[in-house]
């Protein structure tokens, strides 16, 4: 799936080492990220489901970039329009996660 970021370069989404590397590191692990991606609340009643977002973004555009972007850099490069078609990117090639990070993840959950 080839995309266009906001400064009109194309780049191909494509689930890396390097992607996995990048969700690997989000703090409380892949575990945290899922439960953060659906929304759960936290203890104080608030959700961190835009910053999981935000990180899969990050972790999708950097890994795929030919330059070394920071999270900044690569969340403001995807256009809004572009966050929905990224995240059924993702949904549609977590079996490819799942079977390198050995995660056991029903994909639907994303989509809450």
């Amino acid at each position: 799936m080839e995309i266009e970021l906001k400064n009109g370069e194309k780049i191909t989404l494509e689930v890396t080492s390097l992607f996995l590397e990048y969700i690997e590191d989000y703090e409380g692990g892949i575990e945290q990220l899922k439960k953060d991606a659906q929304g759960e609340k936290d203890k104080n009643g608030y959700t961190k489901k835009m910053y999981a977002t935000n990180q899969l973004l990050y972790a999708i555009v950097a890994s795929n970039y030919d330059e070394p972007l920071t999270y900044r850099q690569a969340v403001r490069l995807v256009k809004l329009e572009d966050i929905e078609t990224i995240v059924e990117f993702l949904i549609n090639n977590i079996p490819v996660i799942k079977n390198t990070m050995n995660l056991d993840v029903d994909k639907h959950n994303y989509r809450k």
